[in-house]
């Protein structure tokens, strides 16, 4: 499966490295891109469960989830 989301919070490519590094930490997620410009995360995955853990994960390195 392939999400996107959309936050508010990032602003540079050092944000966007913080990201992808935090969200490729979770278990079920094979890949992860950010792009700052437009606040937009996709994560590539196989199980639903995996949105809520990468929503909380994001809230918790100190960005807003806005939308998925």
């Amino acid at each position: 499966m392939k999400t996107e989301i959309l936050t508010s919070g990032m602003h540079c490519n050092g944000c966007e490295n913080r990201m992808v590094k935090a969200l490729k930490g979770l278990e079920d997620i094979k890949d992860a891109k950010a792009d700052a410009k437009t606040g937009k995360v996709v994560i590539k995955h196989s199980k639903e469960e995996t949105i809520t853990e990468a929503k909380t994960l994001i809230g918790e390195i100190g960005f807003e989830v806005l939308s998925t």
